[in-house]
């Protein structure tokens, strides 16, 4: 079944090719009332309209989903504007998916089981490098630390660590890749003697990690790409600028579209209890 905006379609097209208004409603079969209908957006989704466009100008990484939940809009709302008003982003291309099955490590099943954490690498505006610690909770989806520095080695993990641990409480294991900041002597010993067991993914397996590679891909597209960081200091403030609004702001599909932040209020509980 063709619909009326599909004819209302074909009609600009005959008459932008030259057709008379008369001939372009024949040919289409409809009435040439239709054809002078002029579409007026009703009163009541101009405010909503305007709120989603602020919205989507304020974070154009978002989809409608995420903008329907942060302007308080139903989800079906929000997706028939969204179209209207061009707001689509471009689709990314599917990756490739490879075959066969893999045997996935146990998941975290409250705050504080399990934390994991990778390496992120960007550079400054005068190509000088740039590199993070990335720390999250697998439970909460919260990000605990972003260290930024020029160069992060064992010591400098073994300091965040500490530091975090002092703050959340110890977690009883914590996952990551291979990499030799990770499985360096010092670090290893660190985490026996404060009784944290390591969860070292298969190498070459970063899908065993991924929690913190979506987040990673996240802080990419929603802050690295975006900012333009001139010294690290700039870098240091505007990236825990973004954490802060992931942590507090930013609602996780995984998390029902609660906060990481809201979701770490269990942490405090069972820390009380």
């Amino acid at each position: 079944m063709v619909t009326p905006a599909a004819r209302r379609e074909a009609l600009g097209i005959l008459t932008g090719k030259g057709l008379s208004q008369r001939s372009a409603c024949r040919i289409v079969g409809v009435s040439r009332r239709i054809g002078s209908y002029e579409v007026k957006q009703p009163v009541k989704d101009r405010a909503v309209a305007t709120r989603i466009i602020e919205a989507s100008s304020r974070y154009p990484r978002f989809g409608y989903r995420r903008i329907a939940v942060m302007t308080d809009q139903s989800m079906g709302r929000v997706w028939r504007l969204w179209g209207k008003l061009g707001l689509s982003l471009p689709r990314r291309r599917p990756r490739k998916r490879r075959c066969g099955t893999d045997i996935r490590l146990p998941g975290a099943t409250k705050p504080n089981s399990v934390w994991t954490y990778d390496f992120v690498h960007d550079r400054l505006a005068n190509g000088q490098t740039l590199k993070l610690l990335c720390v999250l909770d697998e439970h909460t989806r919260e990000c605990l630390a972003i260290e930024v520095g020029k160069s992060l080695r064992n010591q400098d993990v073994i300091l965040t660590l500490s530091r975090l641990m002092r703050i959340y409480g110890k977690p009883a294991f914590i996952r990551s890749d291979n990499g030799a900041e990770f499985t360096a002597t010092a670090v290893m010993t660190w985490l026996r003697d404060n009784n944290v067991g390591p969860a070292f993914i298969k190498p070459g397996s970063p899908w065993q990690n991924g929690f913190v590679e979506s987040f990673n891909g996240k802080l990419r597209d929603e802050c690295l790409n975006r900012e333009w960081f001139i010294t690290r200091q700039e870098a240091k403030v505007l990236i825990e600028k973004w954490r802060q609004f992931y942590n507090n702001e930013r609602p996780h599909s995984a998390l029902a579209n609660r906060t990481p932040a809201q979701a770490g209020l269990q942490r405090l509980q069972i820390q009380n209890v």
